[in-house]
């Protein structure tokens, strides 16, 4: 038998594991939830989307204004609309297939907190 000091030390990152246990723990809560709670899940996360892409929307709007127009083709205001129109629904596309993670922080702090406000309501 060999001696546990002289045994190899396997290279461990406890906050993984911490991290780890808490996704599959909130995983199992969630299926374990009455569907009242995941129906308003699912406006939780519509909404959050939906915000994501307004911010996806205001950013692209903001890069656009930082190209220079030259003048010599300028579309005027039917331009500006359809780029803003544009920009919209790319914004849409963007946040809808994932996005940029924006949605994703957005549910896990407002589900948070709307756990704990039912949590806190059930204490009276």
């Amino acid at each position: 038998m060999a001696d546990p000091l002289s045994l190899p030390k396997l290279p461990v990152n406890i906050s993984e594991i911490v991290y780890s246990t808490e996704r599959i723990r909130r995983a199992v809560e969630l299926n374990n939830r009455p569907k009242d709670d995941q129906q308003n899940d699912t406006k939780l996360r519509d909404a959050c989307t939906k915000m994501e892409s307004l911010f996806i929307h205001h950013l692209l709007k903001e890069m656009r204004a930082t190209i220079h127009k030259s003048g010599f083709i300028s579309g005027g205001r039917a331009e500006e609309i359809y780029t803003s129109m544009m920009d919209a629904e790319t914004a849409n596309t963007i946040s809808t297939r994932g996005g940029i993670g924006l949605a994703q922080l957005l549910l896990q702090q407002l589900g948070n907190r709307s756990s704990e406000v039912d949590e806190e309501e059930s204490d009276y």
